[in-house]
Order: structure tokens, then C-alpha cells, then sequence
């Protein structure tokens, strides 16, 4: 999926904080559950033996689209990564099932790099948002990641040396 230039290494690559995935997880758990809290009442009717095969019948169904949104969930939490290598800084956008963007830039063209620890959760458990701002192109984001100050520093760090070289 992403081809490096020659002599070009990762430094780092960044994904969401699992943190992030907690909200769909437990929207998927709730989905999941919803069957078993109607199966009494498919089995409180009088006509529960002709009921019964429908009932579970379109709860496979239901089984099955609840875990192809959990694909769906996972996909765009795994999937989407912002890779730092020494050169340039790669964003992976996953926005759909079959769908990603791959965008790029060169280190040198870094301007300034913001971190933003939107609450107390991510003080807690270490997370933040990071964007880029570069020279005269777009600015990059990536919400929700483990140890932003580390990745600012790597940035910060590589780009001053890509705009002034060692002799």
C-alpha cells in the first residue's frame, strides 16, 4: 500500500488509541445483545412453534449485518494511520470498506505541528489529536492517538534537520 522511497525508513506509525474504539465496540455489544432480550418474547406467544424458526432465522440475519459493522468499525479504527518516515509524513485515510486516501508531503515542508489532549481521558490514558500545518498546502490531522509529544518531537525533530542538513 505505500511505497518508500529509496533509502527511505518508518519512524513511526501512529493508529487511533484503543480508547477510541470503545464507543462502537460497546454500540456493537448492545446490537449483538438485542436478540437474546427479544427471544422471550417470540417464546411467550401461543403461536411460539410457528414463530420460533422466523424469529431465529432473521436473528442469523441480524447476526450477520451487526458483525459486518463490526468489520466496518474495525477497519476504520485499524486502518487509518498517519506514517512519519525520515523524509516525509504519510496520512492513511480508510473511508470505507473497499476506499482509502493516501496523502503525503515532504518533512521540510513542515511548518508547525499542534497537539490538542481534548479531555480528561486522554490526560488519563495519554492520548491526543495532532495537525500538521505545512507551507502552503493542506494541513493534516489524525484524531485520538497514543503519545502525541513523542510524535511532535520526532516531527519537529526530522523536519529540522530535512530544511537544515549536516555537512
Amino acid at each position: 500500500m505505500l511505497n518508500l522511497d529509496h533509502g527511505e525508513k518508518i519512524l513511526m506509525i501512529l493508529h487511533h488509541h484503543w480508547i477510541s474504539f470503545a464507543g462502537p465496540l460497546s454500540l456493537v455489544i448492545i446490537l449483538f445483545m438485542l436478540p437474546a432480550f427479544l427471544l422471550p418474547l417470540a417464546l411467550g406467544t401461543p403461536s411460539t412453534p410457528v414463530i420460533l424458526p422466523y424469529f431465529f432465522f432473521l436473528a442469523s440475519i441480524w447476526y450477520l449485518l451487526v458483525l459486518f459493522l463490526a468489520l466496518g468499525f474495525w477497519m476504520d479504527y485499524y486502518l487509518d494511520a498517519l506514517v512519519i518516515t525520515d523524509k516525509r509524513i504519510l496520512n492513511v485515510n480508510q473511508t470505507g470498506l473497499f476506499r482509502h486516501v493516501v496523502s503525503e508531503f515532504r518533512l521540510e515542508k513542515v511548518q508547525d505541528v499542534t497537539i490538542e489532549v481534548p479531555n480528561f481521558l486522554g490526560t488519563a490514558f495519554h492520548f491526543g489529536n495532532i495537525r500538521i500545518h505545512t507551507a502552503g498546502e493542506v494541513s493534516f490531522s489524525i484524531m485520538e492517538v497514543p503519545n502525541p509529544h513523542e510524535a511532535r518531537d520526532l516531527i519537529l525533530k526530522y523536519s529540522r534537520s530535512a530544511v537544515n542538513p549536516m555537512p
